[in-house]
C-alpha cells in the first residue's frame, strides 16, 4: 500500500512551518521593525517578514489609504487606474507570477489586441504599414548597441541615427514633414514609457539597464479590485488563495495612516534604537525601519528626514536617479467610445496646427500625447500627458481641461461624433507631496555621479554593523526600476536581508 499526503497532512505541515519561524524570530529579539510608506514595496516587505515570523511590524502611511502608486478607483461604473495600470510581460515579471495563478484575473488588455494607430493634425492616418516601418526603425534604434559607446545624450544620439537611415533607400517614400513628426511622437512616446521630460537630459550609455520581462507587455486586470488585488495576493488576503502555506497579513492592523514621516534619527538613542518621528510630533522606536517612499520624496526631504546625514553613497543615488512625471485624464462620455476610433491613437502635429493651439487657450493639450480605450469601460477613453507640461496641467480647472479634450477629439477623431462628456478624473502625481513624480529613470546625472539604483539600495549600518535603516522601492530595483513588480521585488529584497539576518 503506498502512503499519500492528504489535505490534513498539508495543512499540518504548513502550520507547523509557520510556527516554527515564529518561535525562532521571538525567540531571539522580536525585533521593531518600522516600514515607512505603505504601498507595493512597503506592503510586500511586511508581508513577507509577517510571514516567516516577525510580528512586531509597524507601517507608517501618511495618507488614508495603502497602496502607494496602485491607485485603483471607482469611475463610470467600473474601476480605473490612476497609478499602475498594466501587468507588463509574463516571465520574470513576480506580479504576473503570483496573479496569473487565480483564473480570470488577468487578460490581454485591448490596448494589445492591435497595432496603435497614428493619426495627423490633419484627422488622416499614417498608413499601417509605413507606421510599422517607421516604428520598428525608431525601436532599433534605442535597443542598439551603438548606444553603449556614445558619450552624448539619447536625444542626440536617436536624433542623428534616425535620420542617417532615413537617408538611405529604404525609406525614400517618407516625406521630410512626416519623418518630423514621427520624430516628435517617437520622443513623446519615450517620455511616456520611461517618465524623463526629455530625452536630451538621458545619457545614451545607461550603467542600469531595464531588463523588460518577456511575454505580453499589456496585460489587463478583471475584477471589481484592478491592479490593487495584487496587494492582497502578496499579504495573503486575496478570496479564493489556494497557498496555504501564506499566513493570511493583517494589514489594516499594521498601519497607522496619516503619519507623514519627517525624521529618521538612524544612530537613534544610547541604547541603539533608531527614533522615528512623524510631522505631527509622534515618535516610535525600532530597531531597524525599512524605507520605501517614492524617490521624489527623498529628494524632496532627504536632507531633513535623516538624522545624522546619510552616507554619501545614498545621497548621491537620490540626487542622480531622474524621478519624473505622467499623468492621466479619464474622460467619462454618456455613450461608448465610437468603434471607428482606435484602441491606441497617438498624436502626430503639422507645424502649423501646432503653432496654432499653443496661441490658443487649448494650449495645454500639447501634454497630450496618446489616447487609450479602457478594458472594461467602454464609455471611458484616457489621455497620457508627458513631461513638464503635464505637470503643468494638474493646477488647471476641469473645465479647461474638459474643453481641451473635446478640441483634440475634434481634431485627431474628426468627423467621429462621440457622446457627451460625464465626467473626468486626473492623476496630480507631480503636485502631490507624497509622491512629487511617477516613477524613477536614469539621467545624465546619473552617469556623471557613477551611481544607480543599487548604491541608492544600500543599507546603512549603525557601528555595530546592524542594517538599521534599508531602502526599498522601485528606484531601488536596478534592473526592474519604475515598475510594480520592481517595488514588490525590492520589498522582498529588504524583508529577506533582516530575515536572513536574524537567522
Amino acid at each position: 500500500m503506498k502512503w499519500s499526503t492528504g489535505p490534513s497532512l498539508i495543512g499540518l505541515f504548513a502550520c507547523l512551518a509557520v510556527l516554527t519561524d515564529v518561535l525562532t524570530v521571538h525567540g531571539a529579539e522580536n525585533p521593531r521593525i518600522i516600514i515607512v510608506g505603505a504601498g507595493a514595496a512597503g506592503i510586500a516587505a511586511a508581508s513577507r517578514l509577517y510571514q516567516k515570523g516577525f510580528r512586531n511590524i509597524t507601517i507608517l502611511e501618511a495618507s488614508q489609504r495603502f497602496g502607494g502608486r496602485i491607485r485603483t478607483t471607482p469611475f463610470g461604473g467600473g474601476i480605473v487606474e490612476l497609478g499602475a495600470q498594466w501587468c507588463h510581460g509574463e516571465q520574470g515579471n513576480v506580479v504576473y507570477q503570483l496573479a496569473s495563478v487565480y483564473p480570470g484575473l488577468l487578460k490581454s488588455s485591448i490596448i494589445a489586441d492591435e497595432d496603435a494607430v497614428l493619426i495627423r493634425s490633419s484627422g488622416v492616418r499614417v498608413p499601417e504599414a509605413v507606421a510599422d516601418r517607421l516604428q520598428t526603425m525608431a525601436e532599433g534604434i534605442i535597443e542598439s548597441e551603438g548606444r553603449d559607446t556614445f558619450e552624448g545624450s539619447l536625444g542626440e544620439y536617436f536624433t542623428q541615427e534616425y535620420w542617417k537611415k532615413l537617408a538611405t533607400p529604404a525609406f525614400k517614400d517618407i516625406s521630410r514633414e512626416l519623418a518630423e513628426q514621427f520624430l516628435v511622437y517617437y520622443h513623446n512616446y519615450e517620455r511616456g514609457y520611461t517618465a524623463y521630460d526629455s530625452w536630451f537630459e538621458v545619457a545614451a550609455s545607461e550603467t542600469d539597464s531595464y531588463v523588460e520581462p518577456a511575454g505580453n507587455q499589456d496585460i489587463a486586470w478583471n475584477g471589481k479590485k484592478g491592479f490593487s488585488a495584487i496587494l492582497d495576493i502578496i499579504s495573503g488576503n486575496y478570496p479564493g488563495t489556494t497557498n496555504q502555506t501564506l499566513t493570511p497579513v493583517p494589514i489594516s492592523k499594521l498601519i497607522t495612516y496619516g503619519k507623514f514621516v519627517s525624521n529618521i534619527q538612524w544612530k537613534g538613542s544610547a541604547d541603539g534604537e533608531v527614533i522615528v518621528t512623524a510631522q505631527d510630533g509622534t515618535s516610535y522606536e525600532a530597531d531597524h525601519v525599512i524605507v520605501t517612499v517614492s524617490l521624489g520624496v527623498l529628494k524632496e526631504n532627504y536632507r531633513t528626514m535623516f538624522t545624522p546625514a546619510l552616507p554619501t553613497v545614498n545621497q548621491q543615488a537620490i540626487t542622480g536617479l531622474y524621478f519624473g512625471t505622467v499623468n492621466k485624464i479619464f474622460v467619462l462620455f454618456d455613450a461608448p467610445i465610437p468603434e471607428d476610433f482606435p484602441n491606441t491613437v497617438h498624436l502626430l502635429w503639422y507645424k502649423s496646427d501646432l503653432t496654432a493651439l499653443r496661441q490658443s487657450p487649448n494650449a495645454w493639450a500639447e501634454a497630450v500625447s496618446t489616447f487609450f480605450r479602457i478594458d472594461n469601460q467602454p464609455n471611458v477613453l484616457m489621455a497620457w500627458m508627458n513631461g513638464a507640461e503635464g505637470s503643468r496641467a494638474e493646477s488647471l480647472d476641469d473645465t479647461t481641461v474638459r474643453d481641451g479634450i473635446l478640441h483634440l477629439l475634434q481634431i485627431f477623431g474628426k468627423n467621429i461624433i462621440f457622446g457627451n462628456i460625464q465626467g473626468l478624473l486626473r492623476s496630480k502625481w507631480s503636485s502631490d507631496r507624497l509622491y512629487r513624480g511617477s516613477y524613477s529613470s536614469r539621467s545624465i546625472t546619473t552617469e556623471n555621479l557613477n551611481t544607480g539604483a543599487r548604491p541608492l539600495g544600500t543599507p546603512v549600518r549603525n557601528t555595530a554593523n546592524e542594517p538599521v535603516l534599508l531602502f526599498a522601492g522601485e528606484a531601488t530595483n536596478p534592473i526592474h526600476y519604475s515598475t510594480v513588480h520592481g517595488a514588490i521585488d525590492s520589498g522582498f529584497r529588504e524583508a529577506n536581508r533582516l530575515i536572513n539576518y536574524y537567522s
